[in-house]
């Protein structure tokens, strides 16, 4: 069993000021699952798991980077979002390039992706993924939309006779 210790990085006193400032769930956790080992010596991680509600592994994991880098460890505040240094546009980019074609759709051209995917591509200079375009989409809150689809082999005249001569009320038969 490996023992849990932490790295005399602050004091008891100093580790409880920063997990009062915590407003992130995440980060309370974390500097809780520090402050309970600091204080606690000798506590199993098994035991710790149970009374925080976490795995093992979070223990471990949590106790190994702390001790590792020191008090400034936790590098990140918030999971998953857009990471600049990885986008291929700004949201400011994608915004202009996205009311550029809403102009056109909006003065009688038809919108189809594959036209947005060239514009985009053209901005950023290379081939983007198909995904990247409806995230975008998705992020400037764009929807799909298209014309409710009829059978191939529908008959209009019939469908309107239909309504004609069909019953206004439904009873069912007793």
């Amino acid at each position: 069993m490996r023992q849990l210790k932490t790295a005399p990085h602050l004091t008891d006193k100093e580790l409880k000021e920063k997990l009062k400032s915590q407003k992130n769930t995440r980060a309370f956790l974390d500097w809780q699952i520090i402050l309970a080992v600091q204080t606690n010596p000798g506590i199993s991680a098994d035991k710790l798991a149970k009374i925080l509600n976490v795995s093992k592994n979070k223990i471990y994991h949590t106790i190994q980077n702390y001790n590792k880098r020191g008090e400034n460890w936790r590098t990140y505040d918030n999971w998953g979002g857009r990471r600049e240094a990885r986008c291929n546009l700004s949201l400011e980019e994608e915004k202009k390039i996205l009311e550029k074609v809403e102009k056109d759709a909006l003065s009688g051209k038809i919108l189809i992706y594959k036209h947005v995917k060239d514009i985009v591509e053209e901005a950023v200079g290379r081939e983007v993924s198909d995904d990247y375009i409806w995230d975008m989409f998705k992020r400037h809150n764009w929807k799909k939309k298209v014309p409710r689809q009829s059978h191939p082999k529908a008959d209009k005249e019939k469908q309107k006779e239909f309504k004609k001569n069909s019953k206004k009320v439904w009873q069912p038969n007793h």
